[in-house]
């Protein structure tokens, strides 16, 4: 923020509830849809800040210059969206992993190697959104697990090996190509099945008066958004279309029972859950949910839960690693 007023702490007031109230507007533009912006209910900012925190702090007599990071109740936030009566989307828990390779002007694939700007802009670009987005940081482990030629090939194998190391199944290959000049810069997206990916291929031109090196950032910054917008959609709870759910999980012992409880925790769109009763052989549960059937069954399936219908009633059991 850069503020000027009549004195310093006057500049700096100024300052800190001009932060707050930019950074409420940005969290809920992130959590809802652009067509509910319309519908959100007068709120002061200041009612719904955790804390904050104050980097790089520089002052004069009337100015104030300082990099503020605010973080706001979530549950304040949460009850005020459903108060509403607007659908909002979580953040997702699972980071999805960006690998940045760039074919740079003169024809030359980077991806560890310094200088990688591409690479640079998504670091820089942070992981305030839906998505938490993790750039790893070229050491011996990632130099090992990916190299910028497998990466440009989308080696899935490679991929999962990068992932792995970063505890997530989601890796994202942003592949960036300057165009001879650097006057557009083409980026692929690869990904796996699970990660978010907004496109597949889109050319960024170079504006009037942009650096190659701005021209990275804004194209950093407008796919991560992308990512929160394809993340976001088929995410949103819906508290209209609240329910319960009756469902059997049959088990072969302690561990499973233990597994789904754990899986149980990761999913928004169940609320709470209840146990009916629970044996040795299988639990029968009532799940609270929020959003129609197909999206409690999608992120169910996200977590490692597969539900289906059979014989009357609703089954459901762990499947694979969850994700």
């Amino acid at each position: 923020m850069d503020v000027s007023a009549s004195g310093t702490q006057a500049a700096k007031d100024q300052a800190i509830a001009e932060a707050q109230r930019q950074g409420f507007r940005m969290l809920l533009d992130r959590l809802i849809q652009p067509a509910d912006q319309a519908r959100l209910p007068k709120a002061e900012a200041a009612e719904y800040v955790r804390d904050f925190t104050v980097d790089r702090e520089r002052s004069t007599s009337t100015r104030y210059l300082a990099t503020l990071t605010v973080r706001y109740n979530p549950a304040a936030v949460k009850r005020l969206l459903q108060g509403a009566g607007i659908a909002y989307a979580e953040p997702r828990v699972r980071p999805v992993v960006v690998v940045p390779v760039l074919k740079n002007a003169a024809g030359r694939l980077v991806l560890w190697d310094e200088p990688n700007p591409w690479r640079a802009a998504w670091a820089a670009s942070g992981s305030g959104g839906l998505v938490p987005l993790v750039v790893p940081p070229g050491d011996i482990g990632d130099v090992q697990a990916i190299t910028a030629e497998q990466a440009l090939a989308a080696d899935l194998r490679a991929m999962q090996g990068l992932g792995a190391r970063w505890r997530t199944p989601d890796v994202l290959v942003a592949a960036a190509a300057l165009a001879p000049g650097g006057k557009v810069m083409e980026v692929v997206l690869h990904a796996g099945p699970t990660a978010p990916k907004p496109f597949d291929s889109l050319a960024y031109k170079l504006a009037e008066g942009e650096t190659v090196e701005a021209l990275m950032a804004r194209a950093a910054r407008d796919i991560a958004r992308a990512i929160d917008t394809v993340y976001k959609q088929p995410n949103l709870l819906e508290f209209d279309r609240a329910g319960t759910l009756s469902t059997l999980v049959p088990l072969q012992g302690l561990p499973d029972w233990l597994t789904v409880r754990e899986r149980l925790a990761r999913v928004s769109q169940v609320r709470r859950w209840e146990l009916v009763s629970l044996s040795k052989a299988e639990a029968a549960i009532v799940l609270h949910t929020v959003g129609d059937a197909e999206q409690v069954r999608a992120a169910l399936g996200r977590a490692g839960l597969a539900l289906d219908w059979g014989e009357g009633l609703w089954v459901m059991r762990p499947v694979g690693p969850a994700h």
